[in-house]
């Protein structure tokens, strides 16, 4: 069966707002501990940092200039 592209369309958006909508109900209100996206993003950096410093230590000053 064939749905009519207009209803289509507003079945979509229909979905769209109750999926925003249970998605709003499911968040957790703003706190001030960090999400663990932060943190994770912070721990990755940190040890990109580490190994970066460690490899220089290893390799002796590492030269970014340009030949």
């Amino acid at each position: 069966m064939k749905m009519n592209p207009h209803t289509a369309e507003q079945l979509a958006r229909q979905r769209t707002a109750e999926f925003r909508a249970e998605a709003a109900r499911r968040r957790p209100a703003a706190s001030p501990v960090r999400t663990l996206r932060y943190q994770t993003g912070w721990a990755m950096i940190q040890i990109g940092l580490a190994l970066v410093m460690s490899a220089r230590r290893r390799h002796g000053a590492m030269s970014l200039e340009l030949p």
